[in-house]
């Protein structure tokens, strides 16, 4: 009877005494050389991978969280800054983006001729019969179409990003209000992937006002205004056509031919170095 009463308190005491040697095992357990509890806790390695887990849940079917840097080069990486889908193609320093059209995509294209002889490796993302409001069967709008993934850009940070075009937009009657939402729209999924990336935007090649560039023109103009409002260096192209007498090397009216691409190739070139966009 004297003893039942006692084992309440000694219950207690035995109870705490456990308590603090748990304590004490715990303090032991956490306090390793060199790492404070709270970094233990953050070291996703120490965690077992847990932040790597959590990563993987977010990432679409068929993407890991492997670095970017341990793919092989024209593998996918899933960009979770863009939630996009890009292609790695090791080390961007010297590579000039180019989103566009017609005007950009023959290997031979002013454009392209034009950043290569600036001093750039060029990449294209884009496609014929395309613009900042218009797309095809095979493409959407440039904006849609980076976003679907009708095309892919490269991870990493360009040494420069092109966005060229209009000349679709014009021909298709599109209106001013869709090609500005066009632009805002593409250079906001742009900034995700290249937040540290120099944008320029090329206009619609053209003949001028004058001479008869007619909504060409017109684009052109609308693009170097909203390339202002957004802070973006634009090259105009809307009389090219008419200022360097290119109208008899003109392929079909609206594209050059080749003896056309190699005349305005340097001349382009000229002016990515007058605004300071040219390498070296």
């Amino acid at each position: 009877m004297g003893s039942r009463g006692l084992r309440p308190a000694w219950s207690a005491r035995a109870a705490i005494v456990a308590l603090v040697m748990a304590l004490g095992a715990a303090g032991c357990a956490t306090a390793q050389p060199g790492r404070s509890p709270s970094s233990a806790s953050d070291d996703a390695d120490g965690a077992g991978g847990a932040r790597s887990l959590a990563l993987e849940a977010r990432l679409p079917r068929g993407f890991s969280s492997t670095a970017p840097t341990l793919l092989p080069l024209g593998s996918f990486y899933f960009n979770p800054a863009s939630g996009r889908r890009e292609v790695v193609r090791g080390s961007l320093a010297k590579t000039a983006v180019l989103i566009g059209d017609s005007q950009s995509e023959p290997a031979d294209s002013w454009v392209r001729k034009g950043l290569e002889r600036a001093g750039y490796t060029v990449y294209f993302a884009g496609r014929g019969g395309t613009g900042f409001s218009v797309g095809t069967a095979a493409a959407h709008d440039y904006a849609d179409a980076l976003r679907l993934g009708d095309w892919f850009i490269p991870y990493g940070t360009p040494a420069l990003v092109v966005l060229q075009g209009g000349g679709n937009d014009a021909t298709r009657g599109a209106a001013d209000a869709a090609i500005i939402a066009g632009v805002r729209s593409l250079l906001a999924e742009v900034r995700a992937s290249y937040p540290q990336s120099t944008t320029v935007v090329v206009g619609t090649l053209a003949k001028s006002a004058a001479d008869g560039g007619g909504r060409r023109t017109q684009v052109d103009t609308l693009l170097g205004r909203t390339s202002a409002e957004l802070g973006l260096p634009f090259i105009a192209c809307g009389d090219w056509i008419s200022r360097y007498g290119l109208a008899g090397e003109l392929a079909d009216g609206v594209h050059l031919n080749p003896a056309g691409k190699a005349r305005l190739a340097p001349i382009f070139a000229q002016v990515l170095a007058a605004k300071g966009l040219a390498l070296g």
